[in-house]
């Protein structure tokens, strides 16, 4: 049997504190979470051993039928989702709020001035998620997803050789295939390249270990950083939970992405 973690929710609004009280006593053994959804539906979150997930939301709604109509409640079930203990704990650990970016994140992104980025929003080629009185704000993987696109339609523009060092061309180029789980060069310069990559975020987004080689790798990135071929950030708290908390976070930037072609020694358009 495997522990599971279900959500229910019945279509009762205005619901007395104190029935959640009395609901949340009546399934203690399955360390209930009661209380109003988002859209004042009454909800629960219990706790299951089941051999499957199916078994496991079959159970939650005998239970919670149970407790309700022990309380005096007969409601409908609007929805139920089950998932497993392990995959609670991974949402729990994400950021509440999703990756933003403002006009100076984007441009870092996209590789362009500021500028271009208004005249692509300007234009409606890039759409902000919203705008404030300082501007327009993006989601971060939107930008990252048109600055995928936008690089297709670049393809044999010729890109400037920027003098990395080897370390740094081949961390470039480890960040760039790292999603793909591509094969790593034996004659890489990088200490221990196989241990860098410590989580894959996204196609773009890692977490990178820096270990005993802290200075040697915080160098490179930050010269691969100031040219704008990557962005860094510090571990959120969520994030130090887990792994070595001097890790940092970096996302390859669509520049990055077209020098390490060139790094690696495949033209854009391969």
């Amino acid at each position: 049997m495997a522990a599971w973690s279900a959500y229910a929710e019945y279509n009762a609004t205005d619901t007395p504190p104190e029935l959640y009280s009395e609901l949340f006593d009546a399934l203690i053994e399955h360390a209930p979470g009661v209380g109003p959804s988002p859209n004042g539906n009454l909800s629960l979150r219990l706790m299951i051993q089941a051999d499957s997930a199916l078994d496991a939301a079959s159970e939650t709604v005998a239970l919670a039928n149970l407790a309700l109509g022990q309380i005096g409640l007969s409601l409908t079930l609007v929805g139920i989702e089950v998932v497993t203990e392990a995959e609670l704990d991974r949402r729990q650990a994400e950021p509440c709020i999703p990756e933003l970016a403002g006009i100076a994140e984007a441009a870092d992104i996209l590789g362009v001035h500021k500028q271009q980025v208004d005249r692509l929003v300007g234009r409606g080629d890039l759409q902000a998620a919203q705008t404030l009185a300082a501007g327009p704000i993006f989601a971060a993987d939107t930008v990252r997803r048109f600055a995928e696109k936008r690089q297709s339609r670049r393809i044999g523009r010729p890109v400037a050789d920027l003098g990395l060092s080897p370390i740094e061309r081949d961390l470039l180029n480890l960040l760039a295939t790292a999603s793909d789980e591509l094969e790593r060069s034996s004659s890489s310069e990088l200490p221990n390249p196989g241990q860098i990559i410590a989580e894959v975020y996204s196609s773009s987004r890692f977490r990178v270990h820096l270990g005993a080689d802290a200075d040697l790798l915080t160098d490179a990135l930050c010269t691969l950083s100031r040219h704008k071929l990557v962005r860094t950030r510090k571990l959120t708290l969520a994030e130090k939970t887990t792994g070595d908390r001097s890790d940092a976070v970096v996302t390859i930037l669509a520049k990055g992405r077209r020098h390490a072609s060139i790094a690696h020694g495949v033209g854009e358009g391969d």
